[in-house]
């Protein structure tokens, strides 16, 4: 299953109002935002997640809005009679998953539970991604193996940034940037963490913990965790008697890996705020405010909030969880976090943006426009030559179409060193 949100014409595609489920396997999904955006208390959950399989390629998508997270991939949970008789479900890891140049921003924390993502899964890498004012899970490691995480950027966690995993986990977290907000605390071991180890589901009688590479991070406005990010930037779990752990846990060298060009961190953190996110067919006004957030420290929120709805939905709420306003009396946080960059309601950053669009003509139906087929050689009158292959690449005619790749130059894309982002050089589709 491929969805090209770049193929969308005008300000492109949202999907908000409910959860965007991945059920399933070998699947590409590009350019396209999920903000959920329900703040009832009887539905909470992800924007963008579900029961993934494996052979999973996320790239340039906008998550937010969640009221759980906005967007978690790490599990499958696998019926082994396959509906033939009653048998308990399998938690099995999802396989070969890539999320890359995407946003996960301004979980809603109307329950207490802005969380970013957990993410994880056999053979997984996660680079280049932005976890922007989320209070926790930024993001949280929800599997064993090998977790790679490189060259993303974090900013403005409130009481967790990155941590998780258990004690057969391998950590490769390398070049990543993270930038402490005005939500962020200015004290305590928070406010300088990278990464958190957990030891969960150990069935021995004593802690393990997993092993950790960590290399090339930098935390802004800490020069000590910078130039050595085991100086304090990873931190056991919260518990007594840990002295030792440390340097059990930690690896000299990076562990098996998928390839990943490497950036530097630096340069890594300009890349991400230029090219992060739903950018094709353009980056709407909510990734815009995201961006500029993350940018300048200064968090994006309107001056005159609704009278109605202001700091989530009011309806659902048990009578003993409900403040004086009818609103969740249990938050960690006051009424004003928005200011800080926590919000809890969609109004906060002025609701929906309306997108704009007018389809291309596309004569033959075969999902191509008539522009580009003319601009390419094609015939606009033939649905059959989406299903051709121009230049002998390997890849379809409508491959072509929705990657930007060149009809006429013949590449090599089985060789590793031929591969880039062939969308972000054009900018754009047509």
């Amino acid at each position: 299953i491929t969805i090209a949100g770049q193929t969308a014409p005008g300000d492109g595609v949202v999907v908000s109002g409910q959860s965007f489920w991945v059920d399933t396997h070998d699947v590409v999904i590009r350019h396209m935002r999920f903000r959920r955006g329900e703040t009832k208390v009887w539905h909470r959950d992800d924007s963008f997640g579900g029961n993934p399989v494996g052979n999973i390629m996320i790239d340039h998508c906008s998550c937010s809005w969640g009221l759980d997270e906005n967007i978690s991939f790490y599990r499958h949970m696998y019926d082994p009679s396959e509906g033939q008789y009653e048998a308990k479900e399998l938690k099995l890891p999802t396989v070969n998953v890539t999320i890359q140049n995407t946003i996960s921003a301004k979980a809603l924390d109307t329950y207490n539970h802005s969380f970013g993502s957990t993410l994880g899964g056999e053979n997984c890498a996660f680079m280049r991604n932005l976890w922007a004012s989320n209070t926790g899970r930024n993001p949280s490691v929800g599997w064993n193996g090998v977790f790679n995480f490189v060259n993303n950027v974090v900013f403005n966690w409130v009481h967790r940034s990155s941590d998780g995993g258990d004690y057969t986990a391998m950590y490769n977290f390398i070049n990543n940037y993270y930038k402490p907000g005005p939500a962020t605390p200015k004290e305590g071991a928070i406010a300088f963490r990278i990464l958190k180890p957990e030891s969960g589901r150990s069935k021995l009688d004593h802690k393990v913990y997993g092993r950790v590479f960590a290399e090339g991070n930098i935390m802004e406005g800490n020069e000590r965790v910078t130039r050595d990010n085991w100086d304090g930037g990873i931190q056991i779990e919260d518990q007594e008697n840990t002295d030792g752990y440390t340097e059990l846990m930690r690896a000299k060298a990076p562990f098996e890996m998928p390839h990943i060009t490497i950036m530097n961190t630096r340069d890594a953190y300009d890349y991400v705020l230029k090219n992060v996110g739903a950018t094709i067919p353009c980056r709407d006004a909510i990734d815009q405010h995201i961006i500029e957030e993350v940018r300048t420290g200064k968090p994006y929120y309107v001056e005159k909030l609704p009278k109605e709805n202001t700091y989530g939905d009011v309806w659902g709420l048990a009578e003993k969880s409900q403040n004086k306003d009818g609103y969740f009396k249990y938050r960690r946080m006051g009424n004003d976090s928005y200011k800080l960059g926590i919000i809890t309601s969609p109004a906060q950053m002025g609701g929906f943006p309306e997108y704009h669009g007018t389809p291309y003509v596309d004569t033959d139906g075969d999902g191509m426009p008539d522009e580009w087929e003319k601009a390419n050689g094609l015939n606009p009158n033939d649905p059959s030559d989406a299903n051709g292959d121009c230049n002998g690449d390997g890849y379809t005619n409508i491959e072509k179409y929705i990657n930007g790749i060149s009809t006429k130059n013949k590449i090599d894309w089985t060789d590793l060193k031929n591969n880039y982002d062939t969308l972000a050089e054009k900018g754009k589709l047509m």
